[in-house]
């Protein structure tokens, strides 16, 4: 029989502490991976080990991955600055506006911008923001022209990178940027197109290429058609900014052109336009015909956009209706179908004598595929039209928002160096 111990030492053992449980490391990154970025911002104080896995590369994946799934619309507006002429970043949930029409825009001073040099937006993609600044000799007329990369959740941002100047005598329309991601090389680029191309004078458009990391430009495959984004000034246009820009989808930027000069007054706009699109890991650039379907252009111009990772033209048609064609498959022509086509009166939108023609934005498309986001140039809200019951419905905000500005943004942990 085996001898008991002492009830005094059984009364002692009962009462040492016990060590706390501790969480699986992979528990640990699981939760953290959920949490937003301000949060994780502060939580890289809590211990030596929570900044190494906060700060690695593949948690930086894992976290935008899930972030992801949440996206938001973002803005970038001296209106809703809170003071001194500060820029403020301004984020609206998306999955709110898709369940209630009634939207409060906050106005956190965490997403304040206090750099006045940096305030035009190239483009936002992966959480982070391209910024451009320009200074300008009133004398010589030469732009000096610089950019800054600048990520609102984590409030860093880089330094002034990319410098480069030219003749500035009513070139703005001729000199123009987008901004993507190169998932091949896993960077950051920065793209310039400009009117003509002195090596090739076949090609219509010269283009240049700057990484994040990189120290200069590089002269990449230049265009032999003419992006509209260069043939207009996209703030001049109905009012609605930016509705010409070149779009970026899976490690592509995708524009409308022109395919040539001629065919500008051409009536077929499957012979007048023509989409190209530029490999940013090859930095080479091939082109897709419109649907054929495309048969008739009214006074207001088409235009390219991305729904849930798909490319997207869409047009008036007869000043009457709206419709959005979808590329399937990317990069196959024979792969556009119609998808969605709907009469201006079901949003309660007319033209009338007198008035700005009206212009239709897909800004997005719910999860489930039933509802696309509408911006509009004559209204300050946007529109939620149901694609299953034909309805639509206008959001009611309590701040005046310019809709076409915004874009899909996504926060992150993404480095701006």
């Amino acid at each position: 029989m085996t001898p008991q111990p002492p009830k005094s030492h059984r009364r002692r053992q009962s009462n040492t502490p016990k060590t706390p449980p501790t969480l699986p490391n992979e528990l640990i990154t699981d939760i953290l991976s959920r949490l937003t970025v301000k949060h994780l911002m502060q939580m890289k104080c809590v211990s030596k080990s929570w900044n190494t896995l906060i700060t690695d590369p593949v948690f930086t994946k894992m976290h935008f991955n899930r972030s992801a799934l949440n996206p938001f619309f973002s803005l970038i507006s001296n209106n809703l600055s809170a003071r001194d002429g500060d820029c403020c970043f301004v984020t609206v949930p998306v999955n709110r506006l898709l369940e209630n029409r009634y939207i409060t825009v906050p106005r956190d001073p965490y997403f304040r911008l206090r750099d006045k040099e940096c305030r035009d937006v190239v483009g936002s993609c992966n959480g982070l923001v391209c910024l451009i600044g320009y200074s300008i000799n009133e004398w010589t007329k030469f732009k000096r022209v610089w950019f800054r990369f600048w990520n609102p959740a984590t409030r860093s941002i880089s330094e002034k990178l990319g410098y480069f100047s030219y003749f500035d005598k009513n070139e703005r329309k001729s000199v123009k940027f987008v901004f993507g991601y190169d998932n091949s090389a896993d960077t950051y680029k920065l793209v310039m197109l400009r009117s003509g191309c002195e090596s090739d004078p076949e090609s219509k458009v010269s283009v240049k290429a700057f990484s994040l990391g990189d120290n200069g430009w590089r002269n990449i495959q230049s265009f032999p058609v003419v992006p509209l984004q260069l043939v207009f000034d996209p703030r001049e246009v109905d009012g609605v900014p930016r509705e010409n820009d070149g779009v970026y989808l899976s490690g592509s930027i995708n524009w409308l052109a022109y395919r040539d000069e001629e065919n500008v007054r051409k009536d077929n706009p499957v012979e007048k336009y023509v989409i190209v699109s530029l490999d940013l890991g090859t930095e080479t650039n091939t082109q897709f015909l419109l649907p054929e379907g495309f048969e008739k252009e009214s006074y207001v111009g088409p235009s390219v956009c991305v729904l849930k990772d798909s490319l997207c033209l869409c047009h008036d048609l007869d000043l009457t209706d709206f419709v959005i064609w979808q590329m399937t498959e990317f990069g196959n022509e024979k792969s556009w179908t119609q998808f969605l086509k709907f009469s201006y009166h079901s949003v309660r939108m007319n033209y009338e004598f007198g008035r700005p023609l009206l212009k239709l934005m897909p800004l997005h498309l719910s999860e489930n595929g039933d509802t696309v986001v509408l911006a509009n140039n004559r209204q300050h809200r946007v529109i939620l039209y149901n694609r299953r019951n034909n309805r639509a419905r206008k959001t009611i905000l309590n701040t005046k928002i310019c809709w076409p500005s915004l874009k899909d943004y996504v926060e992150s942990l993404v480095s701006t160096s």
